[in-house]
């Protein structure tokens, strides 16, 4: 049996399609549960990690700091597995610019002298190679009617490149979410012609960004390059789709985790489970609580979502939130962290949500109906289900209801090596953990 500290490990690696990579996996997990002592599980899930040695750096950083954090748990009687699923590396979006501009609450257009040209070969490719390494050999046709469109956008290149990646692209049911993405590649449904929508993603977005976002994210007020070209435009579609399938892929492993492999074990009776992901990992792990059986032999007890690139609203039933069925569930905490110090929630996550769709006011902020988890918790919930957001760093999460945890001075920046998304891992970020886990 592995271990990660004292705590015993197992493995649970998924395929795109939600199925367990190893056969064995199942019979490891369900061991580890059944050995002496064991009371607690915790299931950690990574984001847009490429590998699974990404996937152990973070957990056994992070749970390292959960251990030194616990007072009232033995770690050696909690049993921690860590899932692994097919998510690509992910890099700062090329109009992280026009995102810059947005916060300092100015608006970019093709006019205003900012436009420096087309992406050129390498910034191109790098776009292409996420998608070969996101689709793998199922790339192929999108990957050739995206180079097409490149070289010239008009209605044959268009519809050929939108033929292509709805090939690709399943909306699925429930998930306004998801749908909203999706109506991107199906723009005859929309009442637009291909060539109109892929040729509107040329030049760079107009955004407007709510007083004060610029000061709390600090992106200053600097303008660099704003691509504007044919291959920015398809560029654009391609990380739209790359982040429609990430998205997706995340709920359908969550989904198989919470409704097929965690309520097939056989483990005791009452054992207490404990969900945690970060960023698409945080789609994830909510996909496997919405999914996970009324009457299973867990005692689902805890949620913890560090950083989610996901909705705002996916817990809400007033906007019909694809997991609006998880409050209530857990007998313990929810917790969620967000900052608008994570530009990839803030910024990133809003712009890929809603090329396909008209801008808002408020970009990336509480009332954008594109905003992520991570930038603004939990929105649109019943006053009786969320308690008022905790500021500081000392943690003690109500059982039974959503806590949403401001993370601007422990979820930051550093310079050199890490973004403030992935600095989910640090100390403050485990004392959070144990408190949840404890209360």
């Amino acid at each position: 049996m592995d271990t990660i500290g004292p705590s015993p490990f197992a493995w649970a690696e998924f395929d795109a399609d939600g199925g367990l990579k190893d056969a064995g996996a199942a019979a490891a997990i369900e061991a580890m549960l059944n050995a002496p002592g064991i009371a607690d599980v915790v299931v950690l899930s990574h984001g847009w990690n490429n590998s699974k040695a990404d996937a152990m750096t973070l957990y056994r950083t992070l749970w390292g700091h959960v251990i030194s954090a616990l007072s009232r748990k033995d770690p050696a009687h909690i049993a921690v597995v860590g899932i692994v699923w097919p998510s690509k590396a992910f890099s700062t979006d090329f109009d992280d610019s026009a995102a810059a501009a947005s916060a300092a609450g100015q608006t970019l257009s093709v006019g205003d002298g900012s436009a420096s040209g087309d992406l050129d070969d390498g910034q191109f490719e790098a776009v292409i190679a996420g998608v070969n390494e996101l689709f793998g050999p199922g790339s192929a046709p999108i990957v050739a009617a995206a180079r097409q469109a490149a070289r010239g956008i008009d209605f044959n290149t268009a519809s050929a490149f939108f033929q292509a990646a709805s090939a690709a692209v399943t909306p699925p049911s429930g998930d306004p979410e998801l749908q909203q993405n999706a109506a991107m590649f199906a723009p005859d449904a929309r009442g637009v012609s291909p060539d109109a929508a892929l040729g509107g993603l040329i030049p760079p977005p107009a955004l407007s960004a709510a007083p004060g976002l610029g000061h709390v994210s600090g992106l200053g007020d600097t303008i660099g390059a704003i691509f504007n070209g044919p291959r920015a435009a398809v560029a654009r579609a391609l990380n739209i789709l790359t982040y429609y399938e990430m998205k997706n892929r995340a709920g359908i492993v969550g989904a198989a985790l919470g409704g097929t492999v965690l309520p097939g074990l056989h483990a005791p009776a009452g054992q207490r489970l404990h969900l945690v992901g970060h960023s698409f990992g945080a789609r994830l792990v909510t996909a496997a609580a919405s999914a996970l059986p009324a009457h299973a032999s867990f005692a689902f007890s805890s949620l913890t979502l560090l950083q989610g690139a996901f909705s705002h609203n996916g817990l809400s039933a007033q906007a019909s939130g694809a997991f609006a069925n998880v409050i209530g569930r857990p007998s313990g905490p929810i917790a969620i962290t967000h900052t608008h110090n994570d530009h990839a929630c803030t910024y990133w996550y809003a712009l890929a949500s809603r090329l396909s769709n008209d801008s808002t006011q408020g970009f990336g902020d509480a009332n954008d109906i594109f905003g992520a988890m991570g930038a603004n918790g939990a929105q649109k919930l019943a006053s009786g289900a969320i308690v008022p957001d905790t500021t500081g760093q000392s943690f003690a999460p109500q059982r039974g209801r959503v806590n949403g945890f401001l993370a601007d001075g422990y979820v930051v920046e550093v310079p050199g090596v890490t973004d403030a998304h992935n600095n989910v891992a640090n100390p403050t970020c485990g004392k959070l953990v144990a408190a949840v886990l404890e209360a």
